[in-house]
């Protein structure tokens, strides 16, 4: 019987921009109590809209916020379709998006946090600026290109 190289089943990335010191307040139409922080996206560009978010504040008082990652979750691709919101009961009549995936953060699911506030730290505040969301966006692009997970 042949060996196999691969010790590691094959993985499709999984992405989360998130800030987990900006309370997250649940509506019910994209997020529940159960739910929050567990929305998921293959799509690094669909991930990457939320950097502005979750670096700042916005409103009268708005300015730079601490805390904001990215959280890429490595899941086995054949059990991807067991992750789409759209298969979840939990999601039921909820606004989701088809390449929406809920990752349970309980550890179950491998992921890696990267921190952002150093990797866009200088452009904090001033990423409703396109020039400098596409430099922050480039950078984390840079940094992840370091990541490995296995």
């Amino acid at each position: 019987m042949p060996e196999t190289n691969t010790p590691y089943p094959e993985t499709t990335q999984l992405y989360r921009v998130e800030n987990p010191t900006i309370a997250a307040v649940p509506n019910d139409v994209n997020s529940r109590k159960g739910l929050v922080g567990q929305w998921f996206t293959p799509d690094l560009d669909t991930a990457m809209n939320y950097i502005r978010k979750s670096t700042q504040t916005f409103g009268k008082n708005a300015g730079p916020v601490n805390g904001a990652q990215m959280i890429v979750a490595e899941v086995p691709t054949t059990e991807l379709n067991n992750y789409k919101a759209v298969n979840n009961p939990s999601a039921d009549g909820m606004d989701i998006e088809n390449d929406n995936y809920l990752v349970p953060r309980d550890g179950s699911v491998p992921t890696k946090v990267i921190s952002l506030d150093s990797i866009v730290d200088d452009l904090r505040g001033g990423l409703g600026n396109v020039d400098k969301l596409k430099a922050a966006k480039k950078r984390v692009l840079q940094e992840l290109g370091k990541l490995s997970l296995k």
